[in-house]
């Protein structure tokens, strides 16, 4: 079994990524940044931004929170506030529990927590989230998708499946972290190897019998 994930969106190829989870029978979970929703600055078009993540829920994706800036940990202080604003955007669109994804993952910093025990160099972001009441929702395999080029695509999908493989040799199902926008950053660009290896993904993935889940 296997899930799909997209994190930083809406963006440039979000409604691409629909199409191809359409027509492949999939549903996927989209972890939304609020500000890509709500000031869309990837297109300057707040409204085309919100009908794709309304058509997301229409056609049965999970939506999750990715916050609303994609602050990175030294900002530590200012989380709290960014994650409950992004929530806010995505309980606009859909009700029940919302999955969380921290931004850029779980990192090791380079200094020691105030907050940990001696010594400790854990992510400031967990003992925040901790404190909230939320758990992050990590994954078994990112590809880093955002950097790749076009003709990258075969590759990144057989990467993909060898991953799913993997992971049910030692009794896991998979999640594989993808991005539908511009990581981190204030503006958006298209992404033709994620979709192009969605596709191809999707496809080795119907003849071999897979399954899929969201999560959250």
């Amino acid at each position: 079994m296997f899930a799909l994930t997209f994190d930083d969106g809406p963006g440039p190829s979000t409604a691409e990524l629909l199409d191809v989870l359409r027509d492949g029978g999939v549903r996927a979970t989209f972890f939304l940044l609020g500000r890509n929703v709500d000031e869309a600055p990837w297109c300057g078009d707040p409204r085309r931004a919100r009908a794709l993540a309304e058509r997301a829920v229409r056609e049965g994706h999970a939506l999750g929170n990715h916050t609303y800036s994609h602050l990175r940990p030294d900002r530590w202080r200012d989380v709290a506030a960014d994650l409950r604003r992004g929530e806010a955007v995505v309980r606009s669109l859909r009700s029940g529990p919302i999955a969380f994804r921290l931004p850029y993952g779980i990192q090791r910093v380079s200094e020691p927590f105030p907050l940990g025990t001696i010594g400790e160099q854990m992510d400031p972001r967990l003992a925040v989230i901790a404190s909230l009441g939320i758990a992050h929702q990590h994954w078994t395999g990112d590809f880093g998708d955002w950097a790749l080029r076009a003709e990258e695509a075969p590759a990144l999908a057989a990467r993909m499946a060898a991953h799913v493989e993997e992971c049910a040799r030692t009794g896991l199902d998979a999640v594989v972290d993808l991005h539908d926008s511009g990581t981190g950053s204030s503006f958006g660009y298209e992404r033709p190897a994620t979709v192009a290896a969605v596709r191809m993904f999707l496809d080795g993935a119907r003849r071999r019998g897979w399954t899929s889940f969201t999560v959250g």
